[in-house]
């Protein structure tokens, strides 16, 4: 099939079409009402040195650069299973991350909660905080860092509201509204094929008598009904004389007399086939 004839099919199908495009919008629009957008909202985090390793009237952003592996290791702790369930806990449908800002050579850590809803993307940022510091002081606390040479995180950035993702709610839509007219697009070529098959089988078909026939309770003129036609030369028969089933009746109307041998009597033919005439 040619792209020209599938088009032609669609436009002779166009019922169909605009049946499934209707159909597909509101399937489409369905899936835009259920499917709610994503929140998010990001904090950041700078990682700074132990009040021990800055020089007494020293400027500390200078001492960062030793930061990074402390960096790494709070990270992965973050990650962790057990850490993320006292963070989502209450919230299966949110999520928290923490992970070092790669474009910074500093300690930078960014936070970024999600969630379906602008409260609850709120309450899970403030706990992914919160964690961040908890889990910082107990891993120094375990390593028995004394509390001068302790390291901290200093809160740089924290978003007060919420930013709406669209991109779940799209991209559900999206795959709803291809699906959609693929659907639409093949019913109509397949209801095309269809409807053409059948009317080329009734071209093709020789036509069929029609099954009803001479109803058998149909009366003639005459006052016979139509069972008298003869079955084999479908006419009916000629007027009957009543008195000719006899086989003597039919020789006296033939002129033959009765107990004589029709077989003897001679055949005339020509001008002795005429009747004799009549002597005077």
């Amino acid at each position: 099939m040619t792209l020209k004839n599938f088009l032609r099919g669609l436009g002779r199908r166009w019922y169909v079409v605009l049946i499934g495009l209707v159909l597909t919008g509101v399937a489409a629009g369905v899936v835009y009402s259920e499917v709610q957008p994503t929140y998010q909202r990001n904090a950041t985090l700078l990682l700074m040195p132990a009040a021990s390793s800055v020089p007494e009237g020293e400027n500390p952003y200078l001492f960062l650069g030793g930061l990074g592996q402390a960096s790494d290791v709070l990270v992965n702790t973050m990650a962790s299973q057990t850490v993320r369930e006292s963070l989502l806990d209450g919230h299966p449908a949110a999520d928290a991350t923490v992970q070092r800002i790669a474009t910074s050579s500093g300690p930078l850590l960014s936070v970024t909660a999600t969630g379906s809803t602008n409260s609850e993307v709120a309450l899970v940022l403030d706990r992914a905080l919160s964690g961040v510091q908890t889990n910082l002081s107990s891993l120094q606390t375990r390593a028995d860092v004394p509390e001068v040479e302790r390291i901290t995180a200093m809160p740089l950035t924290t978003d007060e509201t919420s930013t709406v993702i669209q991109k779940s709610r799209l991209e559900a839509v999206a795959a709803t509204a291809a699906a959609g007219f693929a659907l639409t697009l093949l019913l109509a070529g397949l209801v095309d094929g269809l409807l053409l098959s059948r009317d080329r089988r009734r071209r093709l078909d020789p036509p069929v008598a029609d099954s009803a026939g001479t109803p058998d309770d149909v009366e003639l003129e005459d006052g016979r009904a139509t069972e008298d036609f003869d079955d084999d030369l479908g006419a009916p028969q000629g007027p009957r004389h009543p008195d000719l089933s006899r086989s003597g009746d039919r020789r006296v109307l033939a002129g033959v007399p009765d107990g004589f041998d029709d077989s003897t009597i001679p055949v005339k033919h020509g001008a002795d086939a005429r009747a004799p005439e009549h002597a005077e």
